[in-house]
């Protein structure tokens, strides 16, 4: 026998939930409250093989929810069910620990074949949610190729990109000399020798560079 747990805010949702999945014979559903601290008091009392987790929650949050349950209960599985599908809180998710990642509009019978195959150690989730990934990876992979082919092109140093950052959070030479050690003449003369070096004119133009190469 699963036992799962439903943690969610909208009470009707989530006895909606605890219903659907109660009517599969293999699942036994408890009510995990509505936030993140109630889940934790149950997984205490459930010792649930399973959580649905909803992340938008008072107090403490699904995906907050998460990290501490996985260091307190690290047999539990936990899948995060949501409206959200942007690729940060995805991967917020998973860095935390979730096991899972669902869209609330899932079908029935979609989400309980989703609550056995993770606890089968099967990882799940949507396509919409594996197409948001893939955007959000190539989007870093193609910024990155163009930070690359920047530093590659203009022959930069580590301590040019890193002048070129401190341009960017607007520092003046005196802050810049100061956090990278060196005396406000030598940053003077080095950010003259950087502008040289790329054919710009001022410290503007230098900021325009960065954007445009992904180095800010």
């Amino acid at each position: 026998m699963i036992k799962a747990m439903v943690v969610d805010d909208q009470v009707l949702l989530k006895e909606t939930l605890i219903f659907m999945l109660s009517q599969d014979r293999e699942i036994k559903v408890f009510d995990g409250g509505c936030n993140g601290y109630e889940a934790l008091e149950a997984c205490d009392r459930v010792r649930p093989d399973i959580i649905l987790m909803d992340i938008r929650m008072p107090m403490l949050d699904g995906i907050s929810a998460t990290l501490k349950i996985k260091e307190q209960f690290p047999h539990t599985k936990v899948i995060i069910l949501t409206t959200f599908e942007d690729e940060e809180t995805i991967f917020n998710a998973m860095e935390k620990g979730a096991d899972g990642y669902l869209v609330k509009d899932i079908k029935p019978e979609a989400l309980v074949l989703a609550v056995k195959s993770v606890v089968h150690d099967l990882y799940v989730m949507h396509r919409s949610v594996v197409n948001s990934l893939r955007s959000g990876v190539m989007q870093t992979i193609n910024e990155r190729c163009i930070s690359d082919t920047a530093i590659d092109q203009y022959n930069l140093t580590i301590k040019e990109i890193n002048i070129i950052k401190q341009v960017v959070d607007g520092k003046s030479n005196k802050e810049i000399a100061e956090d990278l050690n060196f005396t406000e003449g030598t940053v003077k003369n080095k950010v003259s020798k950087l502008l040289e070096k790329l054919d710009i004119k001022d410290r503007t133009q230098l900021v325009v560079f960065a954007i445009k190469n992904n180095l800010s």
